[in-house]
């Protein structure tokens, strides 16, 4: 233990005023491998420590990931089936290729246009020369819609489940199932799920999910709620966080979006930088399944562990001394990990690429003199589970 460690405890979970997190993660990437701040989950913040962990699911579980206490199981038949974000191998691995097809570089390329179509309408809808606030106003209504068009929610019901969703997600990592929130939504899919069945097959992940099998057995109607409704949920917040914190950054000096404006090429190093920097996705929990060590510090099966991606993305021994800046065109930008890493790789991690993207490309060719709003402030903070950025209010 280091001089660092043995100052006052912090709980990553906690949260609380951006500054003054990231000061905490600094400190604690400067002591142990695994901090541990008391009855909560212990919590790894190097980069190089949560990338390992990352790709050692035989001994960190997937189990239990995202919320702190969990009952359920994998069988269909106790509380619920485990979502794919909870499942290790073989069950995960029969999922990610149910599931797949609809996110391949391919699809996702295909679906670009649309996306772009979807941003354009969206862009066309506000106030000529604002003001509009990039989060509520663009980003959420882009991400609900594109995902609902992939998973197979049609747009007049998109809008409730991406509020039921909300909910959930917000409350994040209390326990959701059970809840009347979560009943409503598992009623939707399932009988999205029955439809599926009774009619011609379609390749959205609803169909996919209806008429996939796993080892040889088709799913239970409730399996393809909860599967499908994970694809729903994971394809929101994050996306639309990053899209605003990017914005956000890019804003907060002139020069950055003079330099995007006079080479479009910049689009994509921003784009990962944005997903570095503000890591949407603060952590993933584990569960260690068999006793190992991280970094040399012993952990004992049972015991639970978040590993700190966003603490990761900032680690100066990755990024440089200025990690904590944006930097436009930083060279290391695309180590981040805001994805995950190994078997649990985001699956959506190129649809998200795309749609910020399309977002950042469009803004550059019809808004090129995009502004803070007069007044406007923006004061980003970390949730529990979450990096979300204050209002981005924008003039052109």
């Amino acid at each position: 233990m280091t001089a660092g460690e043995a100052l006052a405890p912090f709980d990553p979970l906690a949260g609380g005023p951006l500054g003054q997190v990231r000061e905490e993660l600094a400190r604690l990437r400067g002591g142990c491998p695994v901090h541990r701040a008391g009855p909560g989950p212990g919590f790894v913040g190097r980069h190089e420590l949560v990338r390992e962990a990352l790709l050692d699911p035989g001994t960190l579980s997937n189990h239990g990931n995202f919320v702190l206490d969990d009952s359920g199981d994998d069988s269909g038949v106790g509380r619920h089936p485990l979502l794919i974000t909870q499942s290790d191998p073989p069950a995960h691995t029969a999922l990610r290729a149910l599931l797949r097809p609809a996110f391949t570089r391919s699809a996702i390329t295909g679906a670009a246009p649309w996306i772009r179509a979807i941003v354009d309408e969206i862009l066309d809808g506000l106030p000529p020369g604002g003001p509009a606030e990039i989060v509520g106003d663009l980003a959420f209504p882009l991400t609900s819609r594109v995902i609902a068009r992939l998973v197979g929610v049609p747009a007049a019901d998109a809008g409730e489940i991406t509020r039921l969703s909300q909910e959930i997600s917000d409350a994040l990592p209390a326990p959701f199932v059970g809840t009347p929130v979560w009943t409503r939504i598992e009623e939707y899919f399932a009988a999205a799920a029955r439809e599926r069945r009774a009619g011609p097959a379609t390749d959205d992940v609803i169909g996919l999910l209806a008429r996939g099998r796993v080892d040889g057995r088709a799913l239970s109607d409730r399996e393809v709620a909860f599967h499908a409704w994970q694809v729903f949920v994971a394809g929101l917040k994050t996306t639309a966080f990053t899209i605003g914190s990017t914005v956000a950054q890019l804003l907060v000096d002139p020069g950055r979006w003079a330099a995007l404006v006079a080479d479009p090429a910049l689009v994509e190093g921003a784009r990962e930088e944005g997903l570095r920097h503000a890591t949407a996705l603060r952590g993933v929990l584990r569960t260690v399944g068999t006793p190992g060590d991280i970094g040399g510090e012993p952990v004992a099966a049972g015991e639970r562990i978040l590993l700190g991606l966003e603490s990761a993305n900032l680690d100066e021994s990755v990024f440089g001394a200025d990690a904590a800046d944006f930097v436009l065109d930083r060279p290391t930008a695309r180590r981040h990990l805001a994805f995950g890493s190994g078997i649990h790789h985001c699956l959506g991690a190129e649809l998200s690429r795309t749609e910020i993207s399309c977002v950042l490309a469009a803004l550059v060719e019809r808004m090129p003199r995009l502004a803070p709003a007069p007044g406007a402030r923006t004061g980003d903070t970390d949730g529990a589970m979450f990096h979300e950025p204050g209002r981005v209010e924008v003039v052109w």
